[in-house]
């Protein structure tokens, strides 16, 4: 734990021992919180590797329509007695292969932004789920006298 942690764990305790609940596990409450900490962590991870999918798909593409376009360039400068036919079929080849490309790289960012998305979901779900076993388990009902 840093000693920013550490400290805000200290403040929970002591905030909390002044208020004596009966039946309350302060304990157990704190280390429920620290695994609260530990699931954002978790989320913020899957989603910063997500995003970092996504940025290299969108390089890939970027890199791979430049270098096209700059090869497009060339055979065009380059001349090479081409017909308006030849011209128009070529070009709309490079179209139709550079917009083939760009879909289907939109269609794995897509994927890969889902993916991130249900991960960061169920950590959270996951940890609903435990907050509220936890919370129920803290509350004991108090002894008969």
């Amino acid at each position: 734990m840093s000693d920013d942690s550490t400290d805000a764990t200290a403040r929970i305790r002591e905030i909390f021992s002044r208020f004596r609940f009966p039946g309350f596990d302060l304990e157990a409450y704190i280390q429920a919180r620290q695994a609260d900490i530990d699931a954002i962590a978790k989320a913020t991870s899957v989603a910063f590797s997500g995003a970092e999918a996504i940025t290299q798909k969108q390089a890939e593409l970027l890199k791979s329509t430049l270098e096209e376009i700059n090869s497009a360039v060339k055979a065009r400068t380059a001349g090479g007695g081409e017909t308006p036919a030849d011209v128009i079929a070529h070009e709309t080849d490079i179209i139709r292969s550079t917009l083939s490309r760009t879909l289907e790289g939109m269609k794995e960012m897509a994927e890969a932004a889902q993916k991130s998305q249900t991960e960061i979901y169920e950590i959270a779900i996951d940890r609903a789920r435990s907050n509220a076993e936890q919370l129920r388990s803290l509350f004991t009902p108090p002894a008969a006298p």
